[in-house]
């Protein structure tokens, strides 16, 4: 799974858009587990288009879930130096039932809650919300607005979050501003942070690279500088697989002086687009297949996949939040709204006995005559 989910990543930045200050921060993993377990609910080509968009063609959905039950629990870390929490949750509207396959497996497999809502209730999307800031240790809020979508199904969620304690502390006595240079040719004064260490280090014609270490080094932040000829569009179009592994195994230990900018930074984006092109086009479409999802015949098919983002770079470490919402919808659900019936055509009547339900007396009336 690790190569398929890297490489989503990086076909994603180029799919998507940056926010207005032009940044972008996503999580790979987040949304890689948050089709996963749609995986569970899908057949025909619908299931072969998310297997081809994960870049696991062709693969079971047992061995999907058990890759994933194993990727999960060894990214779970809780030290004193390290926290790394991954969550999933899905939400059903009451008025349908999942399919116990579906159910089973994303709960044994991703440790899902399940949770069936009134998606009319206001308070529903609150529950859901509270949902996300618990998995994210208040770093994201909120996911859905209120009211819910009125023709919404089910609304899948998964959350990681991570905070970890740099290996060497950047000290912040010797943070201070200096000029950053923009795209566009301008500068602005932002705080850089200071470290002298030995590190894992790589240089070559494109760029310098730089893996800062978290607690004991069983995770690590890897920088990447373009040189100053080199515009970041051009890195990121080198931004493939291949290279990534090439560059992966070319670190080694140099002492030498990282200055790195104090930031902070929110980020959403609807994926819909980016996911259609890279090739799940069929699942955003009323024809989509998710026949294995509800027990229900109503189609129904993917109407969002958002992720939001948060990310803190600071001189003790790094917090990082990411959520993945994938929403399902149906035709437009009946309202209860106060009929009209004018019997003014012929009709039929039938007088039954209410606890026996036998019908007593019936007919068909076309010519009601009043009476004498």
């Amino acid at each position: 799974m690790i190569a398929p989910n890297n490489e989503i990543g990086f076909e994603l930045l180029k799919e998507i858009e940056p926010d207005e200050d032009g940044n972008l921060f996503i999580s790979p993993t987040s949304l890689f587990m948050a089709l996963s377990m749609i995986y569970n609910g899908a057949e025909g080509s619908t299931k072969e288009e998310i297997a081809q968009t994960l870049k696991l063609d062709g693969i079971e959905t047992e061995a999907l879930n058990k890759a994933n039950a194993s990727l999960m629990n060894r990214l779970q870390k809780d030290s004193d130096s390290i926290q790394l929490d991954i969550a999933n949750s899905i939400w059903l509207n009451k008025e349908f039932h999942f399919q116990e396959a579906f159910s089973a497996n994303n709960q044994n497999y991703f440790n899902a809650e399940i949770e069936e809502i009134d998606i009319g209730d206001a308070a529903s999307a609150d529950k859901i919300n509270k949902w996300v800031a618990n998995a994210t240790n208040d770093k994201i809020t909120e996911m859905v607005t209120s009211p819910l979508n009125p023709n919404m199904v089910t609304y899948l969620l998964n959350a990681v979050y991570f905070k970890g304690d740099w290996t060497y502390a950047f000290e912040e006595e010797i943070t201070k501003n200096e000029p950053f240079y923009l795209d566009d040719g301008t500068t602005k004064e932002v705080p850089l942070m200071s470290l002298t260490e030995e590190l894992g280090y790589m240089e070559n014609d494109m760029f310098q690279a730089v893996e800062l270490p978290y607690g004991d080094g069983e995770m690590n932040m890897k920088v990447f500088l373009p040189k100053a000829h080199i515009d970041i569009k051009a890195f990121q179009n080198e931004l493939t697989i291949e290279n990534w592994k090439m560059w992966h195994e070319s670190f080694e230990e140099k002492k030498g002086t990282v200055q790195l900018p104090r930031f902070q930074l929110d980020y959403e984006v609807l994926l819909n687009d980016a996911l259609r092109q890279l090739g799940m086009a069929s699942a955003f479409e009323e024809d989509a297949d998710f026949s294995k999802m509800i027990q229900e015949n109503n189609p129904i098919w993917i109407s969002m996949v958002k992720q939001k983002t948060f990310l803190d770079v600071n001189e003790k470490g790094t917090e990082a939040a990411a959520v993945t919402g994938i929403e399902f919808e149906t035709t437009a659900m009946p309202l209860n709204e106060p009929f009209t019936m004018k019997v003014n055509r012929p009709f039929f009547i039938a007088i039954t006995d209410t606890e026996t339900e036998a019908i007593i007396f019936m007919g068909i009336i076309t010519n009601p005559q009043e009476g004498k």
